[in-house]
């Protein structure tokens, strides 16, 4: 990776969260100038000569925030964050949209044979369930295989991110040829969160099983609801704390649990933010892709009626428009991520310092 993304050593050289300027000795040191109504009428009379001029050495100067890609280093806003990921789209569309379209239309394959024997057997068995065993079975396998390579991309995108911070792009076949040697470690990582996340809901759905056979529906009930929000409010706990791990895992170079544990250290005290800023990206991302995504249903929705090849083809159609969507959609999502990891570390351990020194000495052609 870069210079500048190795984990710290020792104690952090900023202690805190410097979202104001109380304490924060970034450029310069001072606050900014408080604005107001001048203080008491304006005097008006002869001037009085007050003698010659002193001179009290330079004037202060406080220098700009260095940029030099696409966001300020500094602890960033909400509109760094989202201006700095759409910038590292338009600044890099090939490595961005590019590579995010190579992703999904690999990962959709699985998808659109799942689709199409879905298809053939709920018309072919029109009195029978379509989610069966095997059907069942089969989405959970396109399933899984679409979160692997939601980790992938992320682990791929977190390069192109990290490197327009810096203001290079960065090519595909550079972007591969770093993250190649990580990708085992991005899959330990996202089947861990897999298997953790099976586990919790596993044994949550065990218990409402057993509280049903044992004592009835009722109390099945009123153990499922409690139950049910507090498994949800708990994947959403973990979910944020853990969800900067794959950028640390590429960035840094850490195994899997160190990335877990960079993660846990560098949201803490920053739930609330990281949660409301990934909340809001996800909205968004999500609303557009609902609307882009239109087509794409109406093709699938179309193509599960009609038998033969024909509605095999409009099938696979409403898949391939479905997945261009996702590509579409997944840099930003990546690029917000990749930010928020960017701007905690800045705001707990002076990256900033580091990544100004780092992009002084970067190449601004792209590889």
């Amino acid at each position: 990776m870069s210079d500048g993304w190795a984990s710290p050593s020792g104690e952090p050289n900023r202690q805190g969260d410097h979202t104001g300027h109380e304490g924060y000795q970034g450029y310069g040191g001072q606050p900014p100038p408080q604005y107001g109504p001048p203080q008491g009428p304006p005097a008006y009379g002869p001037p009085q000569y007050q003698g010659p001029p002193q001179y009290h050495g330079p004037a202060h100067f406080t220098p700009m925030t260095p940029k030099p890609g696409v966001i300020p280093l500094r602890p960033l806003t909400l509109g760094d964050i989202f201006g700095g990921a759409i910038a590292t789209i338009r600044g890099n569309p090939m490595a961005t949209l590019g590579l995010s379209l190579i992703v999904q239309l690999i990962v959709a394959i699985p998808g659109i044979f799942s689709a199409i024997w879905l298809r053939d057997t709920a018309l072919a068995n029109k009195d029978s369930p379509i989610f069966d065993a095997g059907g069942i079975v089969t989405l959970a396998g396109s399933g899984v295989v679409s979160y692997l390579g939601s980790i992938v991309l992320s682990g791929l995108l977190i390069v192109v991110v990290s490197e327009a911070v810096l203001g290079r792009r960065i090519s595909i076949s550079e972007t591969w040829r770093r993250v190649r040697r990580r990708i085992w470690a991005l899959l330990g990582l996202a089947i861990v969160v897999f298997l953790a996340a099976l586990v919790l809901v596993g044994l949550v759905v065990g218990v409402i099983a057993l509280a049903a056979v044992a004592s009835g529906t009722v109390l099945a009930v009123i153990l499922g609801i409690p139950l049910g929000i507090l498994t949800l409010a708990a994947l959403i706990f973990f979910g944020i704390r853990l969800n900067l791990a794959s950028a640390a895992l590429v960035l840094e170079e850490v195994g899997v649990f160190a990335a877990f544990k960079r993660s846990w250290a560098l949201t803490h005290t920053a739930f609330w933010r990281v949660f409301g800023i990934t909340l809001l990206a996800s909205i968004v991302a999500q609303f557009i892709a609902g609307i882009a995504g239109i087509p794409g249903g109406i093709l699938t929705s179309v193509g599960m009626a009609i038998e033969g090849a024909g509605g095999a083809f409009v099938l696979t159609g409403g898949q391939l428009w479905s997945a261009v969507v996702a590509a579409a959609v997944a840099p930003f999502i990546t690029g917000v991520t990749g930010l928020l990891y960017i701007d905690q570390r800045m705001r707990r351990e002076g990256l900033d310092v580091t990544l100004l020194s780092a992009a002084s000495k970067v190449d601004h052609a792209p590889r």
